[in-house]
């Protein structure tokens, strides 16, 4: 199974995953793990090349799946927090205004430039900083990424309590109360 999805997913450009329609498969016993790793039936993927392929071919459904896809054939697979990690950024200057680049560990390379696009919530007082990747898939934003951020930012003073508050664009993102 996993062979001939690979075969099929070679052959492929960059498609409008939401166009395809194929045929659903069932499940496969593929997990992407909280830090990224990505495991078929228990064993560490370790070719970057093809988590690559599977990452561009990774759809999320409307009720919460996540599927691997080709124009015929889908499975489900199992992300234990989110597909991506975010593993760098940089702060870099787009048309004349300074704007936050993020790299993914599937090397995919995002601009922060939507106002709903960075979301940091908390688990037991924990940040979970999320970043929209693409079509529906969010990457969680490492440790020392968040720091990161949260050196660039500013603090904002409010009725509500002191919070972070980072600019990127025309856009400014609340990262967290002080």
């Amino acid at each position: 199974m996993l062979a001939q999805l690979i075969d099929n997913a070679e052959k492929l450009p960059d498609y409008d995953l939401a166009a395809w329609k194929p045929v659903f498969n069932g499940d496969m016993d593929l997990v992407i793990a909280a830090d990224g790793d990505w495991y078929h039936q228990g064993t560490a993927i370790v070719r970057p090349k093809i988590k690559q392929l599977f990452a561009r071919l990774l759809q999320r459904q409307a009720n919460g799946d996540y599927w691997i896809i080709t124009p015929v054939e889908a499975f489900r697979i199992t992300v234990v927090d989110l597909p991506f990690v975010v593993v760098s950024a940089d702060f870099v200057n787009e048309k004349g205004q300074g704007i936050w680049q993020f790299t993914t560990n599937m090397g995919d390379v995002v601009c922060l430039n939507q106002a709903d696009h960075l979301v940091v919530t908390y688990d037991s007082e924990q940040p979970q900083p999320q970043l929209f990747i693409r079509e529906g898939l969010w990457g969680r934003i490492n440790r020392p990424v968040f720091y990161q951020l949260a050196l660039a930012s500013t603090v904002v003073e409010s009725a509500q309590g002191d919070f972070a508050q980072l600019a990127s664009g025309v856009h400014q993102y609340n990262i967290g109360q002080l």
